[in-house]
């Protein structure tokens, strides 16, 4: 943990957690989440205010030495490609300023009294779940940058085609599905067993999704890009697709620097990791098809009436 902490101090670094602030840091796992393992660093004993910083840090307190002339410089060694910068640290700013900060267990239950309440109820609570979401969205996809300069038509298109799929992602990273924890874009914190009447069998293929995910051990820039990607890709319908098809080798190009720059640090091949990561939409694509298999059911079934705004999503999704 040293020259983590180390790094995050000289460069006055902010973290924040996507799930709910006690992520499982060991060796293995220890680069999924940047705030719960500088915590830890913290609880451990480690001391934030010993960390040497700006021209000090490195040099046991000593004054910086006069800069050497280009003559007396050593020849520099060939380093790894840093990190692209601005498009990169954008998606990471969008997706965490999107993450509820407090999480609310007010309403959680995970005894035989979960499952209480009427069939009505449990749909409707399903139906305001998925309705919560649509303006965190649209607020995510407009710190993107270069979304706002898609058509109006385009940016509504593409983010109602891909709104299952995003519900579907977010909720996988922000909850503890191994138990059975799931995290709202409010911050509400529910049960498997509270959700499962509205969800129906598509929960357990969301909390099948969400361990498969955790178990790539993928960082926040990776998850940004991902989250991007899902919502950045070629809609039937679109006024300007070469624009979306522009933006997306934008997004493709910095994830897979980003990949790049992290399998070096850590000595793993490129070539395993690049289709794991990008194998996800396809997973997220057949999720959004039994998410709108399950809308579709409760609609026949009639007990509530869905929203508005419900029923525009189904009809425009419609793969069938």
């Amino acid at each position: 943990c040293v020259a983590f902490l180390q790094r995050t101090v000289q460069k006055n670094a902010k973290y924040v957690c996507l799930a709910n602030k006690n992520c499982p840091v060991d060796k293995r796992r220890r680069n999924r989440c940047q705030y719960c393992r500088f915590q830890k660093c913290l609880s451990v004993g480690m001391v934030k205010e010993v960390v040497r910083t700006d021209s000090l840090k490195g040099r046991r307190g000593r004054l910086p030495s006069k800069p050497k002339s280009p003559l007396q410089q050593e020849p520099s060694q060939p380093s790894p490609p840093s990190p692209p910068i601005s498009m990169m640290n954008a998606l990471v700013r969008a997706l965490t300023d999107s993450t509820p900060r407090e999480l609310d267990y007010s309403r959680y239950c995970s005894t035989d009294q979960a499952a209480a309440g009427t069939d009505a109820e449990h749909v409707q609570q399903f139906y305001n779940l998925l309705t919560a979401s649509i303006d965190i969205t649209r607020g995510w996809a407009e710190k993107i940058p270069g979304f706002t300069d898609l058509p109006k038509e385009d940016q509504t298109l593409l983010i109602e085609s891909a709104f299952l799929e995003l519900f579907v992602l977010r909720l996988s990273i922000r909850s503890d599905t191994a138990e059975d924890k799931f995290v709202f874009c409010n911050g509400l914190v529910l049960h498997r067993l509270q959700c499962l009447r509205g969800f129906g069998e598509w929960l357990d293929s969301i909390k099948d999704f969400s361990l498969n995910l955790k178990s790539l051990n993928l960082d926040i820039p990776a998850l940004a890009s991902l989250s991007a990607l899902t919502m950045i890709t070629e809609r039937h319908g679109l006024k300007e697709p070469k624009k979306v098809e522009e933006l997306c080798n934008k997004i493709t190009s910095s994830l897979k620097d980003h990949l790049t720059f992290s399998c070096q640090n850590k000595g793993q091949p490129l070539e395993s990791a690049e289709p794991k990561v990008l194998g996800v939409l396809a997973d997220l694509r057949s999720l959004c098809t039994l998410g709108l298999q399950r809308i579709f059911y409760l609609k026949l079934e009639d007990l509530v009436p869905a929203p508005s705004i419900i029923d525009r999503l189904f009809l425009d999704t419609l793969p069938f």
